[in-house]
């Protein structure tokens, strides 16, 4: 009876509950009917008031612009400044906007030093504008013209030379024209954005031809063009042989082992064959890795760890040519060993190329201390004191980097078909080209880092071709 009487009590306590509950579920829906049958439909608030004027203006003229700062008005609801104004006579408008919260605004891409009228403008929410405020600005000497005063153009391999200055680093377009047909057409462009620009127009040939440069800028504001009458020097691939296939190239000191003493300790691995034999048949016979496949040179260089005599590995390592007669040089190419999966065999990403006709003689190696002194002036070896103080004697050809179109500079890296292609193409880098006329019969590679990853790499290359062209001097 008891347990009856307490589950009628329970079954009466959540009946009540349950009242309770719908009781307060009907308000709530009733609020929330009620609520959305009163909504206001929210907007932005407009008005036809026109903000206030902006005020103490001040002007700083820039090279092809100006900087414009001012005072904003104390409307709650200005959205920004608006300026409107021409770049030339022809009445084209533009438009710059500043938010409300700067008090700058910058104007950029005027072709000359004129006074020009820019109307100012408040806006706000109401895209109401305020009335106008003219302020007169004054350019200094546009950009563009900046880069013309420094342009510079000169003969080269195959083409012609053009350099400058672009201090401000605008976005720039260099057209060359030529005349080839009585009348001026458009051979090539290109852009650049650099401080210190140059490029090499090529493909002509060594004639005497009519060419202008043209630069323009991005608000197609055009420089007064350079019209100049140059003969493009004649290049051609440097051979290794002469005509009756004798070898002209070698490694500098192989033969007597001075090449030791320079830090220059480079041979064959795997069949152990003889460096000369390799560096004349494979490096420079006329076949690139494609047509050698695995049979190309694989170089790694030991550095001579003197005195622990450790057979210790390091960069940078150092490879040095006799040429056997004077040359100068417009660009080179190096092919990699042909081996599998692509880009696996190991080639410098870092390096850079030196070059002398009179390069000093060594010291003869008498003593211990003889070939130290010896290393520390043609290596820059810490453990010896090397200094690199033959760089002081010789002059620096080119400074460079190998990277793949993906961006890919080591071996485990993702490989794409461009990629591919352009590593069979072989690997092409040109000679500064304000050193292009300064001839050389000795070459010298600094080899600072390899495409091989991870730490404590050891500086091999594995070559296939090498190839230099620009033209005999003697």
């Amino acid at each position: 009876m008891l347990k009856i009487l307490k589950m009628k009590i329970m079954k009466t306590s959540l009946i009540k509950v349950t009242n309770v509950t719908l009781i307060i579920s009907m308000a709530l829906l009733m609020t929330i009917v009620w609520s959305c049958e009163n909504v206001k439909e929210y907007t932005d608030q407009k008005d036809n008031i026109p903000p206030g004027q902006v005020s103490a203006i001040n002007v700083e003229n820039l090279h092809g612009g100006a900087i414009i700062t001012y005072s904003l008005p104390s409307d709650n609801d200005l959205l920004g400044v608006k300026a409107v104004y021409s770049l030339r006579e022809d009445g084209q408008q533009y438009e710059v906007f500043s938010s409300a919260h700067r008090d700058t605004i910058i104007l950029a891409g005027f072709p000359d030093t004129n006074e020009h009228i820019i109307n100012l403008y408040t806006v706000d929410l109401s895209r109401n504008l305020s009335e106008s405020v003219p302020v007169t600005i004054k350019p200094l000497t546009p950009p563009i013209d900046l880069i013309r005063q420094s342009l510079k153009v000169n003969e080269t391999f195959s083409g012609v030379f053009c350099s400058w200055d672009n201090i401000l680093e605008e976005n720039i377009a260099v057209s060359l024209y030529v005349d080839t047909i009585g009348e001026m057409s458009l051979n090539d462009t290109y852009f650049s954005n650099a401080s210190s620009g140059q490029y090499s127009f090529r493909g002509f040939e060594n004639k005497q031809l009519s060419f202008r440069v043209e630069i323009r800028d991005r608000w197609q504001n055009y420089a007064t063009p350079l019209d100049t009458v140059l003969t493009p020097l004649f290049e051609e691939q440097i051979m290794g042989r002469d005509p009756l296939g004798r070898q002209l190239w070698f490694l500098w000191g192989f033969d007597n082992r001075e090449c030791i003493s320079r830090g220059d300790n480079w041979r064959t691995l795997g069949s152990n064959a003889d460096f000369t034999v390799v560096f004349d048949h494979i490096l420079f016979d006329g076949n690139n890795w494609w047509a050698n496949g695995d049979d190309a040179g694989y170089l790694r260089l030991f550095v001579p760890g003197w005195p622990s005599n450790d057979n210790t590995y390091g960069f940078p390592s150092y490879f040095s040519m006799d040429l056997s007669s004077e040359s100068v040089y417009s660009r080179f190419k190096i092919y990699m060993r042909a081996r599998a999966p692509l880009f696996s065999g190991g080639i410098f990403t870092v390096f850079e190329l030196w070059g002398t006709n009179n390069p000093k003689p060594l010291i003869p190696e008498l003593t211990d201390e003889d070939r130290l002194a010896n290393l520390r002036y043609w290596t820059a070896w810490p453990e010896i004191g090397g200094t690199d103080e033959w760089k002081n004697d010789w002059v620096q050809l080119g400074d460079y980097s190998l990277v793949l179109p993906s961006g890919a500079t080591m071996n485990n890296d993702v490989i794409t078909a461009e990629d591919e292609q352009f590593v069979r193409n072989g690997f092409e880098f040109e000679i500064d080209p304000d050193k292009t006329n300064i001839p050389c019969r000795y070459l010298r590679f600094v080899l600072k880092k390899n495409n091989q990853a991870g730490s404590g790499v050891r500086p091999f290359a594995q070559i296939g071709e090498l190839q230099f062209f620009g033209s005999l001097v003697n």
